[in-house]
């Protein structure tokens, strides 16, 4: 015998569906919550290791830097260091600083007053230790020397430079109180890396000569 639903189980099966359609609205928004989260995810991780790795090529720059001081580098005479050489990125006084101590002229390139070539994969080509292939990195090293003393020329008076602790004589105290004692000033070296995504990274080193 054929029966005809009654108003009641109809109604419940409406319930049932409308149900069905919430619960299916929340597990989409769920899944597109999670897909988001999992880009964000995977950009920061993307972004440090960036950072990591412009970090650890500074190092190219800071050794550069390093070079200009041994010998047969452009600044391996005491007499070179008291004056500009802009071939060799250095300035013999402290150059104009943000506030978070980088130089200007390094972070804005149309203040760029030095002659000295960057770092870069033609320059400078990174191989691979296995294949033995040059690798194309797409980072660009810049680097600049400046002496941290408020004028050029020859030291006369201590307090016109950052002077180092650690002199080269060293059979007395202060180099004031020494026969031909002669201040050691320090020199900020400070490097530029400017890798993929136009990420960027600032490494500073402090060095005495």
């Amino acid at each position: 015998m054929f029966r005809i639903p009654s108003r009641s189980v109809r109604r419940q099966s409406g319930v049932v569906l409308l149900f069905a359609l919430v619960l299916l609205v929340i597990l989409l928004l769920a899944s597109i919550a999670l897909v988001r989260s999992s880009v964000n995810s995977t950009l920061a991780a993307g972004n440090i290791g960036f950072k990591r790795d412009l970090q650890m090529q500074a190092g190219r720059g800071i050794q550069a830097a390093e070079n200009e001081f041994k010998s047969g580098g452009a600044l391996a005479n005491s007499t070179t260091l008291n004056s500009d050489l802009a071939s060799a990125n250095y300035s013999s006084s402290m150059l104009p600083s943000g506030p978070n101590g980088i130089p200007n002229m390094l972070l804005d390139d149309s203040s760029w007053t030095m002659t000295g070539s960057d770092l870069s994969d033609s320059t400078t080509p990174i191989t691979d230790p296995t294949t033995h292939k040059t690798v194309t990195t797409g980072i660009t090293i810049r680097y600049v020397i400046d002496r941290l003393c408020t004028s050029s020329g020859v030291i006369t008076d201590p307090s016109q430079c950052v002077i180092s602790q650690l002199g080269q004589d060293k059979g007395g105290t202060a180099w004031l109180k020494k026969a031909g004692g002669t201040p050691q000033p320090v020199y900020r070296i400070t490097v530029r890396v400017l890798g993929p995504h136009n990420t960027q990274t600032f490494v500073q080193q402090l060095i005495s000569e």
